[in-house]
């Protein structure tokens, strides 16, 4: 069997890459040398999005995407189009609005009152900002003594004593809450698509991928190969003064003033899993009951179940059944943001549920929501509420896009991203390659960099690749495009290798007051941490799965234990089948406390040794000594291999150690970046690494190929050069103005020197070399990108730390010429508001270079 890394060796790696390119409507004539840009960059794909296109599905459309199709076609690359004229996909090119505004979303909403009794032959008037909605039912309940917002769980129905605007009612003795509950398009979207209405989304279809179907179905199934959906959700919104507003990110259930998606079907959905109606209770969709929260539990967790479940059915997989019968693929990612995927709004409710029928997992990073030293704390992003959630982001998200690809078989393990985009033109190369890796390493393994413009400059969310000639670190980001495809196609198509299921914790948080759960990214956390690896497991496959030889079993997952999250309540219906999986011998552990209606069959551990418990059982794949809590460390098995990925996502620390690998024999250490590969042989599973901040290797055992050994650092000499500097602007890059000679390296940006320059800076310099034989040049640390040309032979490019050049070939006895070009990104031209949340480094050469030699 021919392996992965040989495809490598021989240039012969799929594709992993889809950049979304931008579609304005006035760059026609630039179209084809666009689309050579995004083949020169390394991706084989691209998706097309309009935004915003002036004409989207209409003429000018139409003739711009059969060009980019044919052009796409001479190169032999695959087209995928984002669903809509905008995002977030739902607002079917206008045609709700301007054509079926009867289809948009209905939200369920509430006004209530407070009333002392006793009067008989009392009048209320209905609210009168509701009297166009359609009254669903009124009813009445004792306030509670000792909550002012809790109500007694025996409502009394009043339904029958509205007549037209007013309700009359003998109220008995005591204080009571009257609740009118209204079908509305109060809180909604009115130009948007209804999620819980099959027939809504049959709008999408009609106005969007029909068309390209009668259009272009000569493409579809070859050159044009799906359809991708972009932050589609419920986007409910308040609708009426709310007493405490915790952002968007917290809009759900249990939000007083939130309006809720509703139809008959959700009522009937609800009664089905309830065993009663539960118009008599909707109160407690927003406020507490009377019983300790068992009722409310119940509701919420039927409320929810029936509006995720829907959702996947008549939007997700609605959307993916079309697609699959026309011979494309369906692909995108929801809003997932500081936990927003369990809950409404931004939230489609359920991350798995939200993706099911597409044909990866998706998510993306963008918006600063991923910073290097950030996984233990908030910190400053350009989202919604202003703050990133470090934990969610760095411990949740990517792992959630990863095990749902590796349990839902249809997803074939493709875990996608969308990546890079509304950084700021800060983002440069080298912070490009860390978000790369911290993906990686997590198990994501398909990219949409976001985003080829066809305008510069282009305010709209850049960075942009290639800036129309005028970015200096377009080699760089190539450069990168390429490594990203040859280690996903490494890494990708494996058997992910963990030890720990956690519950995906949606269900709990739904059914827990607000606030009484712990998110998944608490134990997972303390796992990753420990080099504990981990999936995290929605209920709906916990029901299918097996336990075997103590394992549990989930499509090809192997599992040692399962991990529960700590919440106040589970849905009852969980009970059941933990219990089942438990007695067939599965180890299930509650973090920290168990629910207060759980069975004490069940046992908790605290989460400060959750770590100690797993490694004291036997639950571990890799060893690493303390002190390298960000080692990453990722395991797969393929083509008969066993396969590490590892990287140091610390931002300051070398990981220098020796680690312990549940393997042993010959392996090879691969170095995708710079394409160094070395053959290596261990006996005993224990691995000597070095890996300075940021830096990644993989290793391969099992692979057959015969590669020179790693040899051992045996001397190194700090060079002194006298160097000439010259520079080129990135508005002018084919001219270099000469800067001086200088014999101290420095800060090309510096305040003293140029502050606002972007470009290319060309060193030329020689060195004296006693000998030959193995050796490299390492330049430091280096801002951003560089390229060594030495002795007239190009040595190749570094995007990163260690910028280090193997010069064993060309270096020569005596006098060496060098010249390194570095570039460093656009921001210092282009002050973007993206860029204010980004640290920016220095340019240039900034320290030592040294030559090395090894034996």
């Amino acid at each position: 069997m021919r392996s992965a890394f040989t495809d490598i060796l021989n240039g012969k790696e799929s594709n992993y890459l889809l950049p979304f390119y931008w579609q304005h409507g006035d760059h026609r004539e630039k179209i084809p040398s666009q689309i050579e840009a995004i083949a020169q960059s390394g991706a084989k794909a691209f998706c097309v999005e309009a935004r915003p296109h002036n004409d989207f599905a209409g003429e000018g459309w139409w003739e711009d995407l059969e060009l980019i199709l044919s052009e796409a076609t001479k190169r032999g690359m695959k087209v995928w189009l984002l669903d809509d004229d905008h995002f977030p996909t739902g607002h079917a090119n206008g045609m709700i609005e301007k054509k079926y505004p009867h289809l948009a979303p209905v939200n369920l909403i509430e006004r209530h009152i407070d009333v002392v009794g006793p009067m008989k032959e009392a009048s209320l008037l209905l609210p009168a900002d509701c009297r166009e909605d359609a009254l669903l039912g009124v009813f009445a309940y004792s306030r509670h003594a000792d909550d002012e917002e809790i109500c007694e769980n025996e409502p009394i129905d009043l339904s029958a004593r509205v007549d037209n605007d007013t309700l009359d009612w003998d109220i008995p003795e005591g204080l009571w809450r009257v609740f009118y509950y209204y079908r509305s398009r109060k809180g909604a979207k009115h130009d948007y698509i209804d999620m819980l209405n099959p027939a809504s989304v049959d709008v999408l279809i009609e106005a969007v991928y029909e068309p390209h179907w009668e259009h272009f179905s000569h493409y579809f199934g070859n050159t044009f190969v799906g359809f991708f959906s972009d932050e589609p959700g419920f986007k409910n919104q308040y609708q009426f003064a709310h007493r405490h507003d915790d952002g968007p990110y917290e809009m759900t259930v249990g939000r007083v003033g939130l309006a809720l998606p509703w139809n008959d079907e959700v009522r009937s959905r609800m009664h089905g899993e309830l065993g009663f109606d539960p118009l008599p209770h909707l109160n407690l969709l927003w406020y507490e009951g009377a019983d300790g929260g068992e009722l409310r539990a119940a509701l919420r967790v039927a409320y929810m179940n029936a509006v995720t479940k829907m959702y996947e059915l008549y939007f997700c997989r609605r959307l993916g059944d079309w697609c699959h019968a026309h011979g494309v693929e369906y692909i995108g990612h929801v809003i997932e943001d500081n936990g927003c995927h369990a809950r409404l709004f931004y939230g489609a409710g359920h991350y798995f549920r939200s993706l099911n029928g597409q044909d990866m997992a998706g998510m993306d990073i963008v918006l600063h929501q991923v910073m290097p030293g950030f996984s233990d704390t908030t910190h400053t992003a350009y989202v919604s509420t202003g703050v990133a959630k470090g934990p969610f982001f760095h411990y949740a998200l990517a792992k959630l896009c990863a095990s749902h690809a590796h349990l839902n078989p249809p997803m074939k393990g493709r875990a996608m991203c969308e990546v890079f985009g509304a950084f700021g033109w800060a983002e440069g190369t080298p912070f490009m390659k860390w978000l790369i890796d911290f993906l990686l390493v997590r198990g994501v393994n398909h990219f949409v960099p976001h985003a080829f413009s066809p305008t510069y400059p282009d305010h709209d969310c850049p960075p942009h690749f290639g800036a129309e000639g005028h970015d200096p670190c377009f080699e760089g980001f190539s450069a990168l495009m390429k490594y990203t495809n040859r280690a996903a196609h490494l890494l990708c198509g494996g058997r992910h290798v963990a030890n720990a299921a956690i519950l995906y914790h949606a269900e709990s948080e739904w059914a827990s007051k607000l606030g009484e759960y712990m998110p998944v990214e608490i134990p997972a956390r303390a796992l990753y941490d420990a080099h504990i690896d981990y999936d995290i497991v929605p209920m709906d496959y916990l029901r299918e799965a097996r336990v075997k030889d103590g394992k549990l079993c989930l499509a090809d997952e192997r599992f040692d234990c399962l991990i529960v999250p700590a919440a106040s309540h589970l849905p009852v219906s969980h009970y059941p089948v933990l219990e089942k999986l438990q007695k067939d011998g599965l180890p299930i552990r509650f973090v920290d406390t168990l629910p207060a209606n759980a069975s004490p069959a069940f046992e908790a551990v605290p989460l400060s040794v959750l770590a100690d418990f797993m490694k004291q059982n036997g639950f571990y794949d890799v060893s690493v000594p303390s002190g390298y809590s960000k080692l990453r460390v990722f395991h797969t098995q393929k083509d008969g291999q066993d396969i590490f990925m590892l990287f140091n996502e610390d931002y300051a620390r070398t990981a220098d150690t020796v680690i312990t690998l549940p393997v042993s024999g010959s392996y090879v250490e691969a170095d995708l970046l710079c394409k160094i590969y070395h053959s290596a042989y261990t006996d005993t599973g224990k691995v000597e690494i070095s890996l300075c901040p940021g830096e990644s290797k993989i290793l391969i055992f099992g692979e057959a190929q015969e590669l020179p050994a790693k040899k051992g650092l045996s001397s190194i000499e700090l060079l002194h050069p006298h160097f000439s500097l010259s520079l080129a602007d990135a508005r002018t890059p084919w001219k270099y103005v000469d800067e001086g000679e200088y014999d101290a390296f420095f800060n090309v940006t510096a305040k003293n020197r140029h502050p606002d320059f972007a470009g290319k800076m060309k060193y030329t310099f020689t060195f004296r070399a006693d000998k030959t034989g193995s050796a490299s040049l390492d330049l430091g640390d280096v801002g951003e990108v560089a390229e060594l040309t030495l002795n007239g032979h190009d040595m190749g490019i570094r995007i990163c730390r260690p910028y280090v050049f193997d010069i064993s070939d060309v270096l020569k006895t005596g006098i060496n010429e060098a010249t390194v070009t570095v570039s460093n990104s656009l921001v210092r031209h282009e002050k973007d508001s993206f860029s204010t949340y980004m640290q920016i480094p220095p340019s240039g050469i900034l320290g030592d270079v040294t030559l090395k030699y090894y034996e």
